[in-house]
């Protein structure tokens, strides 16, 4: 069965979540409270509503608690994300995912029942930032507020060693759970392959474990 996700806002933040679901054969419901933005994502939206969903008696028409997830991606109208997101959970959405503004907005819906909360402004300049200072680290993802997923080029160090010649879950206390060699992964007992020069793993672990493995090998 597909998975069905209401989208609210179709600017293009809200764009860039839609296409993505579409692309991974979603049912995808979008609304917005202006027809114009719908119609630049209606090849990708199963179905398209425009309504305000301030509005009790829209709100009630969607049947939030059908969708497997529901994204909250208005733009910068805190006030709106803050209402919208409160009565999903009055409503009983499985999932809510809410973009914020600010920090302090985000603890806000949190407390209100955001599952998690999105700052794009704000992971796009720490992206920008990270490609600058730490040009091995490939790709970086807060999965929550003390645990990170980080993708890094294998260290010039471990060139030539294996996962479990290092001992590396013990060793760094990371978990590495996927090694790409020249974009592909490697699927089989990738514990025993050889690290390449040029090789990327995708590593798990705690935010200070992970700024340690960074420091070790000056990435």
């Amino acid at each position: 069965m597909r998975k069905q996700y209401l989208v609210i806002g179709a600017g293009r933040f809200a764009k860039g979540i839609i296409q993505e679901l579409y692309a991974q054969k979603c049912d995808v419901v979008v609304c917005d409270k202006d027809e114009g933005p719908l119609e630049d994502v209606d090849d990708y939206a199963t179905h398209s509503i425009v309504g305000d969903l301030r509005e009790n008696r829209v709100m009630d028409d969607l049947n939030v608690d059908q969708y497997d997830a529901v994204f909250v991606a208005i733009g910068t109208d805190a006030y709106s994300a803050i209402l919208i997101t409160n009565r999903l959970r009055d409503r009983n959405a499985k999932k809510i995912i809410t973009k914020a503004v600010s920090r302090e907005i985000g603890e806000i819906l949190y407390n209100l029942g955001a599952d998690q909360v999105i700052y794009p402004e704000e992971e796009a300049g720490m992206k920008v930032a990270r490609q600058i200072t730490m040009p091995n680290v490939l790709e970086y993802i807060e999965i929550t507020k003390n645990v990170s997923a980080i993708e890094v080029k294998v260290p010039d160090e471990l060139i030539g060693q294996t996962l479990l010649d290092l001992n590396f879950s013990r060793k760094y206390e990371l978990n590495v759970s996927l090694i790409l060699r020249k974009d592909s992964p490697i699927l089989s007992r990738y514990a025993e392959v050889a690290f390449e020069k040029g090789d990327v793993i995708l590593m798990v672990g705690e935010n200070k474990k992970i700024d340690q493995f960074k420091r070790k090998f000056s990435i």
